[in-house]
């Protein structure tokens, strides 16, 4: 038996006469609601006062026996009343509780890789209340890969990370507030639906993907879809026997045509519900700002400025990139010290492709202990106080501030400074050459040593050897 607009209630709407209804129920998008029809003259302009951000809209199908079932509950996206002679017609759309979940963006990063599906979703459940997701893509399985959410909304994030698991997202429109599915549910009893019309068709594009570009066996059978139409109200997922096939129900539609209500739905294989993995094009190119967590070896550890807290333990070890590193054993290996800023680049659209890579200096100050403030002087210095310095007129190599240093001046020229001992030694000669004179000086003792002999000077002149010549 066919239903009629009779058997359709919308709330919190009171319709003279329903027009016109659909609603599209798809996986990874929100499902959506239009509807006309005539209101009273009493209501003709307070609907449009009254429908706000938070009005509930439901809609609900009743069979010959008056049992309710529920075709739709969501939020509006727009509402309008148009008066023409005397009619008054409201006209409305509205969208599924998910799309609370598609609005804000937001950047952040998953670096713990053993974090489980669940567990990722606790960060989400402060935003939404009554959020369900029932995770049936995963298995329990880690996400094993890091995660980043660059300019997305929650929405559009979870549905690219349902796409590593080849699944989907389903929408759960019967509900008020957000609830899907991650994966595909297989809703309850299998029904068999062979005598009703049909379409059929097939869907390569699918098919020559995965055969060039994943490692699945694919067959083309895999991707037949059959389009038919019915009197039963089924969901996404919903498991049916059809022409002796085992389907999936992957689209939805309700539409009022002649006062008629009529379902139309697209069922697929399993093996046809897989997705491709797909990326965010925006992260491309882009570099988040942090600080050092910790070192080891050529990688760092980074608590990122998007996020609020990140644990040392569960962060992810990235390569840090050094100005100039070779293949083998030459290049340039400075790593940063722990609470250095850094950025965390993305060359590509895939994340796991980031590396760390030295930030732009955030403390600008020119105060008595910042010593960039002349441009000219080119400095390597350590947390430890050793450094080099390269000045328009000398060069310093210095172990110890004032105390232990090297300085090659063009003015005053080489001066090697030990506050404890300085030695020279050499496998061959050392030579010494001067075009004036050369002047050693001790406080207590000078002492020359070679070949058996010694010449001292300590208060006295003393010289001592196999032979001593004196003129």
């Amino acid at each position: 038996m066919s239903l009629t607009y009779e058997n359709l209630l919308i709330e919190p709407y009171e319709l003279l006469h329903l027009q016109e209804l659909t609603i599209r129920k798809k996986m990874n998008e929100h499902t959506r609601l239009v509807f006309k029809g005539m209101v009273s003259e009493e209501w003709k302009d307070r609907y449009v006062e009254v429908t706000d951000r938070d009005t509930s809209i439901e809609v609900w199908q009743k069979d010959e026996d008056g049992n309710k079932s529920p075709l739709f509950k969501g939020i509006p996206l727009s509402v309008e009343v148009q008066v023409v002679r005397g009619v008054y017609t409201l006209q409305v759309e509205a969208i599924s509780h998910t799309y609370r979940m598609d609005i804000t963006k937001r950047t952040r990063t998953f670096q713990n890789v053993k974090m489980t599906l669940p567990d990722l979703l606790k960060e989400l459940d402060q935003h939404y209340p009554g959020l369900d997701v029932i995770d049936e893509g995963t298995g329990g399985a880690k996400i094993a890969k890091v995660a980043v959410q660059y300019q997305e909304t929650d929405w559009a994030f979870l549905r690219r990370l349902a796409s590593r698991f080849h699944t989907s997202l389903m929408p759960a429109a019967q509900f008020d507030s957000p609830k899907f599915y991650f994966g595909v549910f297989e809703h309850g009893n299998s029904i068999d639906l062979d005598n009703t019309r049909y379409t059929i068709r097939k869907n390569m594009a699918p098919f020559m993907y995965f055969t060039e570009n994943d490692t699945l066996n694919v067959n083309e059978s895999d991707f037949i879809i059959y389009e038919i139409e019915t009197d039963q109200v089924m969901e996404l997922g919903h498991h049916i026997t059809f022409r002796g096939r085992s389907l999936y129900v992957t689209e939805a539609y309700t539409e009022l045509v002649g006062g008629i209500v009529k379902h139309q739905y697209v069922l697929s294989l399993h093996r046809g519900l897989r997705q491709k993995t797909y990326y965010n094009p925006l992260i491309a190119g882009s570099s988040l700002l942090g600080r050092i967590l910790s070192v080891h070896g050529s990688h760092v550890r980074v608590q990122l400025d998007c996020d609020e807290q990140q644990e040392e333990e569960e962060a992810l070890w990235l390569l840090y990139q050094s100005p100039y590193i070779a293949e083998g054993q030459t290049g340039w290996y400075v790593m940063p010290e722990v609470g250095d800023p850094v950025a965390v680049y993305f060359p590509t659209q895939n994340e796991e492709e980031a590396y760390a890579t030295g930030a732009p200096r955030l403390d600008n100050q020119i105060t008595g202990t910042n010593q960039l403030n002349k441009p000219d002087h080119k400095i390597f210095r350590t947390p430890y106080g050793k450094e080099i310095r390269l000045t328009p007129d000398s060069i310093s190599i210095s172990s110890k501030e004032g105390e232990v240093f090297i300085r090659l001046s063009g003015d005053e020229g080489i001066q090697i400074i030990g506050s404890q001992q300085v030695r020279m030694s050499a496998g061959g000669n050392i030579s010494l050459k001067a075009g004036k004179k050369i002047t050693l000086s001790a406080d207590s003792q000078l002492l020359l040593e070679g070949g058996g002999g010694t010449f001292k000077l300590d208060g006295q002149a003393k010289m001592s050897g196999s032979e001593v010549k004196a003129n």
